[in-house]
């Protein structure tokens, strides 16, 4: 009985060498790899601050290794101790540890890609340890400079009923910059008396419920914004274009000034979010329900907020003493 002609389709081939940790024959260099993991990002759902995060993380990578003289004409040449020396670099420039782990985590996610592709056959970011942080929690509003700050805009102009309708949506809802960016106005919905943030650093929708006060200011700010056909966005200039993030970003810093809360603390969306938190906590408001409003993934981050924060603190602190 003859046998049979079989072939390994090519592809199965590499996969089966990557398993066994046999060096692929694909050789690919370090910048059409990072094209393909960008690409791969896009198809795979990720929301395009993630995948624009992750190639300007990569190209930090890059000129680093470019300054060290890696060969960068084939991925398989970069080696642990090139990540090593990335992160001694990083730290002599003086960056903060949290942004250097954000870098070696991409890496990581980045060198699981090349393994899972067949394009290297070990992560070599992966064996490289992430920097000791201290845990801390940064700056917050008192309930004074919030009040401060959302009493700087000028009511009497549009630009000032949307400045107050976005601080206010950022001090009442938690939400994140790249969320208050993406709503459109059919997100907002009156009657179920809630916001339904669609792009979110998870990609899981959520459902935000309004506060009085916002229902109030957001009926105000969409009558006079009026609707456009040409533009969902909630947020917009005078000239109905969508407000983007930097945009929203300064306007906030210039009630900070005018304000004068600059001069005591940082104004920026994330000190919103970031007190919102520690306003929820100090009212009792349990962790898990924060964690659904918040859109956290897991409770990790909001631990230290109830560390710090916790009503139960003060309340157990005269307990025990005579």
């Amino acid at each position: 009985m003859s046998k049979k002609n079989r072939t390994v389709n090519p592809a199965i081939y590499e996969g089966l060498k990557s398993v066994i940790g046999q060096p692929s024959d694909i050789v690919i260099s370090y910048d059409a790899a990072v094209d393909d993991f960008i690409q791969y990002s896009a198809i795979k759902g990720l929301s395009k601050h993630t995948a624009s995060s992750y190639a300007k993380e990569l190209n930090q990578l890059r000129k680093s290794f470019v300054d060290q003289g890696v060969d960068l004409t084939d991925i398989r040449e970069v080696k642990a101790s090139d990540f090593e020396e990335f992160i001694r670099l990083q730290v002599a420039k003086g960056y903060a540890p949290s942004t250097i782990n954000i870098r070696v985590r991409t890496a990581r996610i980045f060198g699981n890609y090349c393994v899972k592709k067949g394009y290297t056959s070990n992560n070599a970011a992966s064996e490289v340890s992430l920097l000791k942080m201290r845990h801390t929690v940064g700056a917050t509003f008192t309930q004074a400079q919030l009040k401060r700050l959302l009493e700087a805009p000028d009511l009497s102009t549009f630009e000032g009923v949307r400045d107050l309708a976005i601080m206010l949506t950022f001090a009442d809802t938690g939400i994140r910059l790249s969320e208050l960016e993406a709503i459109r106005t059919t997100d907002v919905v009156f009657p179920d008396r809630a916001i339904n943030i669609q792009r979110t650093k998870n990609g899981y929708a959520r459902r935000i419920p309004m506060t009085k006060r916002l229902q109030t200011v957001l009926r105000a700010y969409m009558k006079a914004r009026g609707l456009d056909e040409f533009t969902s966005s909630l947020f917009v200039t005078i000239e109905d274009k969508p407000l983007n993030a930097r945009s929203i970003q300064y306007q906030i810093r210039e009630h900070g000034r005018r304000s004068g809360v600059l001069d005591d603390v940082q104004c920026s969306p994330h000190v919103f979010r970031r007190t919102f938190a520690k306003f929820k906590i100090k009212a009792g408001v349990d962790i898990f329900t924060l964690q659904q409003l918040m859109g956290h993934s897991d409770i990790t981050e909001l631990r230290k907020y109830v560390a710090i924060y916790s009503s139960d603190l003060d309340a157990a602190i005269e307990k025990g003493i005579e």
